[in-house]
């Protein structure tokens, strides 16, 4: 997949997502096969300020190319002072955030709230466009609400300020993530624009990549909640697309990606932020198997980063002798 000068490996993107998705979180699931890896949503303000905390959010292992990152903000100044602090930091491709329906977004005028200025959105990417030569994505959503479905509007304002393609996800902002995404908003997106489009929301298992591909005619394909845990969905989606059977990960390999994400976040963060994200990812990586509720009980508990890697140790001891 081609967007702008830049060459992907494949069309299957990691959506940002809000506190998960780190370096250490983009780098297991670009090496389990997701072609681009978006950094969580980082502010435009953050940036230009160069503010410790956000710049912290935008650290990205030395491997990690093509980096994206995601930006919010509705002011043309700042977001195109930030796309260049971007620039410096290595970012290969920049996305304008128009979807996030979190009220502390959207009460500044920024994330979905863009949805009800179109004319805003031209004007934000046109400011980008000037900013940096790096290819620009503009990620939306449905509308603001079930009375004001625009995605084509915007997503046309955006094409013709710069933007070299448009991420759609299909809900409404007032919808948040609750209903169902209404994919024939995708299609429309894709008729109305001759940039790549990419499709988000509701892909939950490999086989609903192709699905969604076919219904819609979108060039790519972002997933999000569905890879928690589970970063073979990319793999495994890939392996469909070839004919494959799609392989479930062993057990011996669960628990080796749970280690290297431990490594990884070890490497960047300080021990007790590698203990709060260790935790979290170990109760992803364990899901659905045998004692897990016990062993994310135990997991809540336990504040020790030894000991919390012990548990795991022994929780996949455990299940791979009943296994035996």
């Amino acid at each position: 997949m081609r967007i702008g000068n830049l060459n992907l490996p494949n069309h299957l993107m990691l959506a940002p997502m809000a506190g998960i998705t780190d370096f250490a979180y983009r780098h297991i699931n670009r090496a389990h096969g997701a072609g681009l890896a978006f950094s969580e949503m980082l502010s435009a303000a953050g940036l230009t300020l160069r503010q410790r905390k956000t710049l912290a959010l935008a650290a990205r292992h030395p491997s990690e190319h093509p980096a994206a990152y995601q930006l919010f903000g509705a002011d043309e100044e700042r977001l195109a002072s930030a796309a260049a602090v971007l620039g410096e930091l290595g970012a290969d491709l920049i996305d304008l955030n128009c979807g996030c329906p979190v009220r502390k977004v959207t009460k500044a005028g920024a994330g979905a709230a863009l949805m009800k200025e179109p004319l805003l959105v031209h004007r934000l990417v046109a400011a980008l466009r000037r900013a940096t030569p790096l290819p620009l994505t503009v990620k939306i959503r449905a509308g603001w609400d079930a009375s004001s479905l625009n995605a084509v509007e915007v997503a046309r304002a955006a094409e013709e300020a710069g933007a070299e393609a448009i991420i759609v996800h299909p809900r409404t902002a007032a919808q948040g993530f609750s209903g169902r995404a209404d994919w024939s908003i995708i299609g429309q997106v894709k008729e109305a624009v001759n940039v790549p489009v990419v499709g988000n929301g509701d892909v939950a298992r490999p086989a609903d990549v192709a699905r969604m591909m076919a219904e819609t005619g979108c060039d790519g394909v972002m997933i999000g909640r569905a890879t928690l845990g589970n970063p073979w969905i990319f793999s495994q989606a890939l392996a469909l697309e070839r004919g494959e059977t799609p392989q479930e990960p062993r057990l011996s390999e669960r628990r080796a990606v749970a280690l290297r994400h431990f490594r990884l976040l070890a490497e960047g963060e300080s021990t007790h932020a590698v203990l709060v994200n260790f935790r979290r990812c170990l109760m992803w990586y364990s899901r659905g198997l045998p004692g897990s509720g016990a062993f994310r009980a135990a997991v809540s508990r336990q504040g020790d980063l030894a000991e919390l890697c012990g548990e795991m140790e022994r929780f996949f001891d455990a299940v791979e002798r009943e296994a035996a």
